[in-house]
């Protein structure tokens, strides 16, 4: 079931006057990456909002020579460092394609001329913002109040595509978690 909040921003991008629609696309242009490529690099400025039409893709940082998996991208969702896009500075994350990827590149200056001459696209803008920050405050109270075994099954229950598709080494990134605790709490859901 698609989310509401995106369902919303889906509905409003479909109302766009094609006059709108036009102008936006002369921003859009579709691209191919192959498993295992980087869409950004740290030190790179993130120009443009990658659109997943096809694959799956992660944004990750290293610490300590440990990757560290902060979000992960399915069809239809945004990859964008915010940090780097906004504030027009160098990355310091990647975003790595995970299978063979398909993206629609929408580029900052064409999306920011547009969106500064039409109020429904800076609706558009408003509510991706809006939409990124409720999902960013629940993904932080998780961490904060849930031991690794809840997230676990919390993950298992509101997105179990990152459970079936992706590496155990990906799954135990994200959730911040060593490849042992993720083994031990996937054993005891087994055995349960």
């Amino acid at each position: 079931m698609m989310n509401p909040y995106i369902k919303r921003i889906k509905d409003l991008s479909h109302q766009l006057d094609p006059q709108i629609l036009t102008e936006l696309e002369g921003g859009f242009v579709d691209k191919k990456f192959s498993k295992g490529a980087c869409l950004l690099r740290p030190g790179q400025i993130c120009t443009s909002h990658l659109l997943v039409k096809e694959g799956v893709a992660r944004k990750y940082y290293t610490h300590n020579d440990k990757e560290i998996t902060t979000e992960i991208y399915f069809h239809d969702d945004v990859a964008v460092s915010l940090d780097s896009y906004i504030m027009r500075k160098p990355a310091d994350l990647y975003i790595e394609a995970l299978t063979e990827l398909e993206v629609t590149l929408i580029d900052y200056s064409q999306f920011h001329k547009v969106k500064k001459k039409y109020a429904e696209v800076m609706m558009l803008d408003k509510m991706f913002i809006e939409y990124y920050a409720v999902w960013f405050e629940q993904r932080l109270k998780e961490f904060q109040t849930m031991d690794a075994s809840q997230r676990y099954l919390n993950l298992l229950e509101k997105e179990p595509r990152i459970v079936r598709l992706l590496p155990v080494t990906i799954i135990a990134s994200y959730l911040n978690v060593s490849l042992e605790t993720l083994s031990r709490i996937r054993s005891k859901i087994a055995s349960e």
